[in-house]
Formats: structure tokens, C-alpha cells, sequence
């Protein structure tokens, strides 16, 4: 989901204090998709679930290419970006997710050694309130950032 200029991601921080393999990461809202869903729509359904924000006020702009997760058992993600009809305001809606945000693309820089809460030290972007970027979030971001989100497949 992307917002304003210069453009600005929304994530969710998945809920610290529930146990899971991503607990306490930030992620862009998403899951799986349910039975006669498409992958918009199961985006769509996941964005509302996650981040409160309504399918009606989204446009759709295509698909990225897909991505996997580096760790077992491997995940594949089919980034689908949208874009914001105007300003909404953001926030948790399940109790998986305990943080939304909005990212300003141009923020995020070369990855560094930093402090994950729950993972300890990872290759990534620290942001304020000390919230990690890393891993398959920060692999999708750079693409967007190099390869732009006026490039993606619609179809």
C-alpha cells in the first residue's frame, strides 16, 4: 500500500507478545489466500483485516515479481501494491498486529547490523521506536525503491 509523494509503504508490526515465527516483525499486511480468492483479493481482505484500511478507498496498481523468505520452511509472497485514494487513518484491527506505520521509501538505507527485540542482531534498517526492517520486508522495499512501482505487471 503506498501513500503521498514522496511515497510512503504501510506496514504492520506482527504482535510482540504472541508467539509465532514472525513475532515482532514488521511486514506488509498479507496472509494467505482463501478458497475462490484471488491474490488482490485475498491483498485486499489481509489490509482491512490487519491495517483497517478499506478495499473501496485502494486502487490497485499490479503485482511485483515473487519473493521468498531465505529461512525453512520457505514462504513465497506475491507483493501486490496498491495505492491510497486519499489519507485514511491506519491502525490495528487483529490482535496479530500491534503496530501500523507508514515508511517513507526514501528512508530506507544500506542495511546494518541492528537490534531485532525477539531475534536479537539482524542484517537491517532500524526506524524510530526501534522497529526493524529486515529480511523479506527489506528485500521487497529495495525492489520497490530500484525498480519502481510505474513498472509493475497488471495482469
Amino acid at each position: 500500500m503506498l501513500y503521498g509523494n514522496p511515497p510512503k509503504v504501510l506496514m504492520v508490526r506482527k504482535n510482540c507478545l504472541v508467539s509465532g515465527r514472525f513475532s515482532c516483525d514488521l511486514a506488509f499486511p498479507g496472509g494467505h489466500i482463501k478458497k475462490d480468492e484471488t491474490y488482490i483479493d485475498a491483498a485486499l481482505r489481509e489490509a482491512w483485516e490487519e491495517a483497517d484500511v478499506f478495499p473501496r478507498f485502494v486502487d490497485i496498481l499490479g503485482v511485483m515479481d515473487v519473493h521468498e523468505t531465505s529461512s525453512q520452511p520457505k514462504l513465497r509472497v506475491l507483493p501486490v501494491i496498491g495505492i491510497l485514494k486519499g489519507p485514511i487513518d491506519a491502525k490495528p484491527k487483529d490482535s496479530e498486529v500491534d503496530h501500523v506505520i507508514w515508511v517513507s521509501l526514501d528512508s530506507i538505507r544500506e542495511p546494518r547490523l541492528v537490534f531485532h527485540p525477539i531475534r536479537g542482531y539482524v542484517n537491517g534498517f532500524m526506524l524510530p521506536g526501534n522497529m526493524v526492517i529486515w529480511g523479506l520486508s527489506y528485500r521487497i522495499i529495495i525492489d520497490l525503491k530500484q525498480k519502481g512501482y510505474t513498472k509493475l505487471t497488471t495482469s
